[in-house]
């Protein structure tokens, strides 16, 4: 409301409909972001949105990655001969998931809901919008002077206390993501190609 006054009164209302207090929090390459004035009180959808988000960067995996792991063990223990070593090595590996300190592409995903332009509309949240929206911050901004921003730092506090090089930690956990979701796959392919071959 405050700020849609102001803009209103500098001839422009970016955001017209909305009740909540919205602030600009940062710009990148011209393109200017706002958020909520308050970032536990948003409008229902992109509320119910940022909840899920928060919950991917509190598990450091997402659901896909989740709904992924529950299949591969489900193949496994489904099979004729149940290896124990490979349903131990995805035992391990949601372990090690755990123990990450944190996954950047999981924070730039709670940012995408929380920041937004004046092309969203405030109160939902497009994910095919906020993917685009992402890659532009990474093509535009290296991940640490992107988390390093005021507003980001209020957002997720523990980065600005981080012992570790943000961009190399990133990377590393990128190929820990391929590779874990490589091992995934590789359970849910071989049982899918066992299905086909018994159904011939």
């Amino acid at each position: 409301m405050l700020l849609n006054r102001l803009l209103k009164w500098k001839g422009e209302n970016l955001f017209p409909r909305q009740k909540h207090i919205i602030e600009f929090a940062f710009e990148i390459k011209g393109v200017k972001y706002y958020q909520f004035q308050d970032v536990f009180n948003l409008p229902y959808e992109r509320g119910l949105m940022a909840l899920a988000a928060y919950e991917e960067v509190r598990m450091r995996c997402t659901r896909e990655y989740l709904e992924k792991h529950v299949k591969a063990c489900r193949t496994l223990l489904h099979d004729a001969k149940i290896d124990i070593y490979k349903l131990n090595a995805l035992n391990e590996q949601m372990s090690d998931r755990l123990n990450l300190s944190l996954d950047t592409d999981l924070l730039y995903k709670l940012a995408s809901v929380v920041f937004f332009d004046k092309k969203e509309n405030p109160a939902v949240y497009e994910p095919d919008y906020c993917k685009k929206k992402i890659a532009f911050w990474k093509e535009h901004k290296d991940v640490t002077s992107f988390f390093l921003q005021k507003p980001l730092q209020e957002l997720i506090p523990f980065l600005k206390d981080a012992d570790f090089d943000l961009g190399s930690y990133s990377e590393t956990v990128k190929r820990v993501n391929e590779i874990h979701s490589e091992v995934l796959q590789a359970c849910i392919a071989k049982n899918t190609r066992k299905a086909s071959m018994n159904g011939k």
